[in-house]
């Protein structure tokens, strides 16, 4: 049986600083098992590993040299320059390629050790000036808190911003990085300032259905050109965030301000 799945769910933003604002649109992202990939894309007729598909996933979207590395191998060298074993199992929690177009603020690669617990997790972030940065998150970033419930299988790690994302959100800050153990995808980010105090909460949760080709044209009857939709609500929510006069930083001064007292 398939490890494959697609989860139906949400995306929500909360700001909690001075400009605060809440948003949540409905989204639907693939959960694939990087050892299906050459099964699922023979098997199903509206997805294609490296091909055009109705939906698809390409190696050159994650990887650094334009598709020549696998999705495996891209993320198992992630690992190894960290000295990190590998995992028994990787899921990619990505967006699909949908009509040949996909934007992916993050994708996390989670891998899970033999008990199926969460081991590490690679998040590779993108921003809108076509920049990338991935980050890699073992023990050393584990929290050991009440966010990490080990008990579940959940995880939680922290790691400081390092790159440029929002010109709405910037200046230092650490990411707070919690992951679901169970089978619905639940995966928390908390944006704080170097004293603590939280900036942003952004949660991606949804419920698993099969990775199958009726899922996928469900989703896209209920959910037509979900990249497309994602980049537009982000370049939506920019303008909102423009015309409420929230400071607005270019790439290269994003650790030389900070925002404004409240």
């Amino acid at each position: 049986m398939s490890r494959s799945v697609l989860y139906r769910g949400h995306v929500v933003h909360t700001r909690h600083d001075a400009h605060a604002r809440r948003f949540r649109y409905p989204a639907f992202v693939a959960g694939v098992d990087l050892d299906e990939l050459p099964v699922l894309d023979r098997s199903l007729g509206l997805f294609g590993y490296n091909r055009a598909r109705l939906f698809s996933l390409r190696d050159r979207d994650y990887d650094d040299d334009g598709g020549r590395t696998s999705l495996a191998g891209w993320h198992a060298a992630q690992l190894a320059a960290r000295g990190l074993p590998a995992p028994a199992q990787v899921e990619l929690v990505t967006w699909l390629r949908s009509a040949g177009y996909v934007f992916n603020p993050v994708s996390f690669f989670i891998g899970r050790d033999a008990a199926g617990a969460i081991a590490s997790v690679v998040a590779l972030v993108r921003n809108n000036y076509g920049g990338r940065h991935t980050y890699v998150l073992g023990p050393e970033e584990r929290l050991d808190d009440p966010l990490d419930d080990r008990r579940d299988g959940a995880a939680a790690f922290r790691v400081a911003k390092v790159f440029f994302v929002s010109p709405f959100l910037h200046g230092p800050a650490t990411y707070d990085f919690r992951f679901g153990g169970g089978a619905r995808l639940d995966v928390r980010m908390d944006v704080r300032r170097p004293d603590g105090t939280r900036v942003l909460v952004a949660h991606l949760g949804g419920d698993p259905r099969p990775l199958t080709d009726r899922a996928l044209a469900a989703a896209a009857v209920r959910y037509p050109l979900m990249s497309l939709q994602v980049i537009a609500l982000i370049y939506g929510e920019a303008l909102l965030a423009h015309a409420r006069g929230v400071p607005f930083r270019r790439p290269g001064t994003d650790h030389a301000v900070t925002e404004p007292p409240s």
